[in-house]
């Protein structure tokens, strides 16, 4: 009876660990998708940057986004996942939300969620969910971005609120990543790492007027700053998937080859109990 429990849970380990290597693959080949647009995304966001550093800085133009809004509340965006089994991705953006709330109090923070782990982080917190987007695709399209960002902005334009803030998972590489909140609106280019100086401030030829071309401008940056958070978020997700997966089938392996052993010491010992029963039916018999 013992071998034939051992037998059944070798056989479940076994089909665990089919599923979990499976979903470590999947998610690899994922990551390695989003990681792609990552880079890519991040080379134009910088570019984008820079033009508003110089027509801000040293072309003194101001827009209204560059400052904070006339109400007293807090608008957090909380980008966390669809699924699961993703390790402690979801439970350090709940840990980083929290600081947040606790920083503000809880009478002034709104939130809007990203996934349905974002959901349940806010309404464990006791905020307020103004919205919470769950179909968004595995890799966010530009109409997906465009609507949560107007979605923001009409929020932010109803004067409730004096900044927009983004609570997300910073990917630093395949093995870290870090909880982070960043502001949105107002648009703190001193938080973007740039090396940009005066002697970089090129001669632009502004058509019809430098306060047109920021207010398109700005748009824009403020759509791909937007895609770039996204961007690293899903990043960190598929990366703490891969890891938590990866750790999963490991453990069922080592519990495998420790069953193996298990089941061997009960035969062995199941072998040497029918010896030791035959010895002793024919000593009783010579008698």
């Amino acid at each position: 009876m013992q071998m034939k429990t051992i037998k059944e849970k070798m056989g479940t380990v076994a089909n665990i660990r089919k599923v979990t290597k499976a979903m470590e693959m999947v998610s690899t080949s994922k990551m390695k998708r989003v990681l792609e647009r990552r880079e890519k995304s991040l080379v134009f966001s910088e570019e984008a940057r820079n033009l508003l550093i110089n027509l801000h800085y040293y072309h003194h133009v101001d827009h209204p986004f560059f400052s904070p809004g006339k109400g007293d509340k807090i608008l957090v965006l909380v980008i966390a996942s669809n699924r699961g089994l993703c390790g402690a991705y979801n439970t350090n953006i709940d840990r980083e939300f929290s600081h947040i709330v606790e920083k503000y109090g809880k009478e002034r923070v709104e939130a809007i969620g990203i996934g349905k782990e974002a959901q349940k982080i806010v309404f464990r917190s006791g905020v307020p969910l103004l919205a919470n987007f769950e179909e968004f695709s595995d890799i966010y399209s530009a109409d997906e971005v465009r609507s949560l960002l107007l979605f923001i902005l009409e929020s932010f334009s109803t004067n409730q609120y004096e900044r927009v803030l983004i609570t997300y998972t910073e990917f630093i590489n395949s093995l870290s990543f870090q909880p982070r909140t960043r502001s949105l609106v107002p648009l703190e280019l001193t938080e973007f790492n740039h090396e940009f100086s005066e002697k970089d401030a090129r001669s632009y030829v502004f058509e019809p007027v430098k306060s047109e071309v920021l207010v398109y401008v700005v748009d824009y940056v403020l759509l791909t700053v937007l895609y770039q958070y996204l961007l690293e978020s899903l990043s960190s997700e598929h990366s703490s998937r891969v890891m938590a997966m990866r750790n999963a089938s490991d453990n069922a392996k080592e519990m495998l080859e420790e069953l193996v052993i298990s089941f061997n010491r009960a035969r062995q010992a199941s072998i040497t109990q029918e010896i030791a029963e035959i010895v002793g039916a024919l000593s009783a018999l010579s008698s």
